[in-house]
Order: structure tokens, then C-alpha cells, then sequence
């Protein structure tokens, strides 16, 4: 079978193909510039150097193709521009359901986020919570704005679509840069790290990558049009989660909490810089506020209905350290 992917070269991506060649599919992907998709190239995957705010480069590259996933995101902390957000994540999103509408497309899966959700202040997380808060930041805005326009898709041209939403991805990579948690974990196993985020207290889900990318996968085989799947993996505050890796990369360091209003002073001077010289901050405050919240929920629907796998977090810290110890 054909299938197209955008977003081919980020972590999830990554994997989600490697996988789909294994199974016999081939893959035509949509990358933004060849060369640093090279490490995708290999038989029975062909490149289409292209973007996706561009509706001709979508359709060539789709074109001939039964199944479609689009993990193709602006997922970055900051941005000059804040336009970005709205015009890849959703502008982008439209281009590729009207190609599959145009395609006769079979089915889609697009990779959303747990965050448009909220957090758990009421109630843990799971694909019925009503949000209880407002937005945080303009990639949560761009995500819900978008899958209200893919539920205008399925109501209108009855187009197969299928919602995945990761919570806290981590885990190895096949090449690239590292996503946040990962980095999270980096900084301890490799860089001395000892500061708590938040108080240390507030929980998160931490889900397995290769979990994340099977989901995709369960989602397409099994996933009803229309809805939305969370894919998740062990809800852990900062406290316990940090106990696991030590344990895990067999290193014991005294942990530090960092009062809020450091923390904040600290994501202020990083905004600054990054809207005065252009220096990309690595928090802002807007995720310093999001990050003082619990974030608990739970996959039991992509559980029961996908045969979603968890690894238990202490599986996946154990390959993951052993993935970055050969950086």
C-alpha cells in the first residue's frame, strides 16, 4: 500500500515510518528540504521535497496514495511570529484534508496533542474532559482550532479522519534533534542536571515514543471516523520521575526546587532576549504557568478500542539512557 506522511523527519515521524517499511508499505513523504531527510532514504520510500502550505507540492506528493498521516506540526516554544502557529498548524491541515478529499483518500490519522485538553484540575484527562481553563499558548490555540476544522472534514465530506493525541513523548531517536523530555532526560544522565521543574510535585504522563508511533499505526487499522485517542503512558510527578531515571542510570545527585518567581524571572529575561536579538528562549512564561498544573490521564480508550501497548516507564528509561549514553 501507499501512504503519505507529513512530518516524516520528526521523532514520532521517524519511527512511524521505519515501521510501516517493515510491514511491506511504501511511503511517500513530504519533507520541507532533502538533505537532512536523507537518513529516510532508503528503498521503498520516495522524497517529495515540498511544503505544506503549499497545495500543489501536497497533491504531488500524495498523489496515488490510499492512506494518509499528517504529523507535520509548529510545535516550537516561541516564535517571532506568532502567525506561524496558526498557519502551519491549521492552514497546513486544511491543504492536506482537501488533498485527500481530492485524492479519494481512505482513511487519515493527524497527530494532535493531549494539551488542548488542560489539565487535570477537576478530573484526570481523557478524551471527554471539557477544558476548565483557558489556553496557554498559541501551539494549544492552532491544535484546537485545527481539529474543529477536521471535524468540519468528517461532517461534510464524510472523510475518514481519526484524531491521535500524544501526552509527553520521550525516548530514542533514529537521528535529529532530541524533543523536550527527552532533553529532560539528557541533561540529567549526560549533563549533571538537579533542578526539579515546577515545585516537583505536579504530575505528567510520559509516554514511550515507539508507543506513540505503533498508536498511529493501531488508530489507521482500528480508529473510528471522527475520533479523538489519547495516547498515553504512566502518570508521574517531577519527584518520582526523577527517582525512576536515577535509579535507572544508576546515578544518585540531590534534587533542587526552584521557587516560581525564579523560574518566571528566568523565562522573562529568556523572552527577552528572544524578541530583542532573536535568541530562541528554552521557557517562556506562558510554559512556566502551564507547568505549574497537573497534567494526569489516562489512554484506556486507545487501550481498549486499539490495543494502544504501555511500556512502563522504567522499561522505557532504561533504553532511552542507553540511547543517550552513546551520544
Amino acid at each position: 500500500m501507499k501512504i503519505f506522511i507529513t512530518g516524516a523527519t520528526g521523532s514520532i515521524g521517524q519511527h512511524l515510518v521505519k515501521m510501516l517499511l517493515l510491514r511491506g508499505h511504501t511511503i511517500h513523504a513530504l519533507v520541507r528540504s532533502l538533505k537532512p531527510a536523507q537518513p529516510l532514504n532508503t528503498d521503498n520510500i520516495v522524497l517529495f521535497e515540498g511544503d505544506i502550505m503549499n497545495k500543489d507540492d501536497v497533491n504531488k506528493a500524495m498523489r496515488g496514495c490510499q492512506q494518509v498521516y499528517h504529523l507535520a506540526a509548529f510545535a516550537k516554544v516561541w516564535a517571532r511570529n506568532t502567525g506561524l502557529f496558526y498557519s502551519i498548524n491549521v492552514e497546513g491541515t486544511v491543504n492536506v484534508l482537501e488533498a485527500a478529499v481530492k485524492n479519494n483518500i481512505e482513511k487519515v490519522v493527524v497527530t494532535s496533542t493531549a494539551g488542548i485538553f488542560g489539565p487535570s484540575l477537576s478530573s484526570i484527562i481523557t478524551e471527554k474532559k471539557i477544558r476548565e481553563i483557558d489556553l496557554f499558548n498559541e501551539y494549544e490555540g492552532s491544535k484546537m482550532a485545527a481539529e474543529s476544522l477536521i471535524k468540519d472534514f468528517v461532517n461534510q465530506y464524510k472523510l475518514n479522519i481519526v484524531i491521535v493525541s500524544p501526552s509527553r513523548v520521550y525516548g530514542p531517536f533514529l537521528f535529529g534533534p532530541l524533543s523536550s523530555t527527552t532533553i529532560l532526560i539528557d541533561k540529567y544522565v549526560n549533563h549533571s542536571w538537579r533542578i526539579y521543574p515546577g515545585t516537583g510535585k505536579e504530575i505528567g504522563n510520559y509516554v514511550y515514543i515507539e508507543d506513540v508511533a505503533l498508536g498511529h499505526i493501531l488508530a489507521m487499522e482500528k480508529g473510528q471516523i471522527g475520533h479523538t485517542y489519547l495516547l498515553g503512558g504512566e502518570n508521574h510527578d517531577y519527584v518520582s520521575f526523577y527517582a525512576v531515571l536515577g535509579e535507572v542510570a544508576n546515578i544518585k545527585r540531590k534534587m533542587i526546587r526552584v521557587p516560581l518567581w525564579m523560574q518566571l524571572a528566568i523565562a522573562r529575561w529568556q523572552l527577552f532576549l528572544a524578541n530583542q536579538f532573536g535568541i530562541e528562549p528554552k521557557i517562556t512564561p506562558k510554559w512556566v504557568s502551564k507547568g505549574r498544573y497537573n497534567w494526569e490521564l489516562s489512554s484506556e480508550k486507545a487501550i481498549q478500542e486499539l490495543g494502544l501497548p504501555v511500556t512502563p516507564l522504567k522499561e522505557g528509561l532504561i533504553k532511552t539512557v542507553a540511547y543517550l549514553r552513546t551520544l
